[in-house]
This record gives C-alpha cells, structure tokens and sequence, in this order.
C-alpha cells in the first residue's frame, strides 16, 4: 500500500509533469499562429525544451525516487500556488502570449525551487535545480522579447 508521502511526492511529480505538457501544447499552438519573424522558431524550441523538461520528471517519477517527509512537502509545496490561468482558446496577440509565458515559466520556476527545496538526495536536488535554472531562463528570454517587439522604445 502505498504512503502518504510517496502519495503526496506523486502528486506533486503528476502536476508537474502536466504542467510541461501544457506548456509544450501551448507553445507548439503559439509557433502554429500568425507570428512575427523568428517566433514560429523559438516558440518550438521552447516546446521541445519543455519534452525534454517533462522526460526527465517522467524518469524521477517512474524510479520512485522521493523527496523528504510528507510534512516536509505539505509545508513546502501546495500545488495551488503554481497553478497559472489557462490559455485562452481563441487566438492570443503577441504581446498576451508573451505575457501569459513569462506568467507559466515563473510559476514553473517557483516550483522547481521548492521542489528542490524539498528534495533529499543530491540527484533529485540538482535536477529540480536545474529545471528551474532552465524556466528562468524562459522567463528572461521572453522577457527580452517582449521588450523587442512590443516595447521597441524602451
């Protein structure tokens, strides 16, 4: 029978690992859409980033591999904190889109680091480290885009 803790680890492993396969539908819609030059590209390459994110989360879950006590994860880690708005069905403009990214990738930080936070081997603590390493740099990349093609005068 299963414990609280691996219960509560998998749950946490499950909502991540939807949250990257949101976030790799979301992206391959917003490359599918009208785009200026060059988006159609990078939106992919987030998306692909965002499999790759997802295959190794997947890896974590299906080793069993858990983190510190279930107390430890109650405290640190309430899935409701990371929860973004869905992405409208309809079409986005540019600068909703991007918005709406840097929205997903820093809820998906926050989540790493506390995963991280919460993690008790080193492999474990180094990959959510590096994940969140990997959304914040999503974060800065839109960040620069949307300063580039929705502020261009700043």
């Amino acid at each position: 029978m299963p414990t609280l803790v691996h219960d509560k680890v998998d749950e946490v492993l499950r909502f991540a690992i939807a949250n990257e396969e949101a976030a790799v539908d979301f992206y391959t819609r917003l490359a599918s859409g009208p785009h200026q030059p060059g988006l159609k590209e990078l939106f992919l390459e987030f998306a692909a980033e965002e499999k790759k994110h997802k295959a190794r989360l997947e890896k974590v879950r299906s080793g069993k591999k858990l983190l510190k006590s279930g107390a430890a994860i109650a405290r640190s880690i309430d899935l409701e904190d990371y929860s973004t708005p869905p992405a409208p069905t309809g079409s986005l403009d540019l600068q909703e889109a991007l918005l709406l990214a840097m929205k997903k990738e820093k809820a998906a930080f926050t989540l790493y680091m506390d995963m991280a936070d919460a993690a008790c081997e080193k492999e474990i603590k180094d990959l959510f480290l590096s994940l969140a390493r990997q959304e914040a740099n999503h974060r800065s990349r839109f960040e620069r885009e949307y300063d580039r093609r929705v502020r261009p005068d700043n």
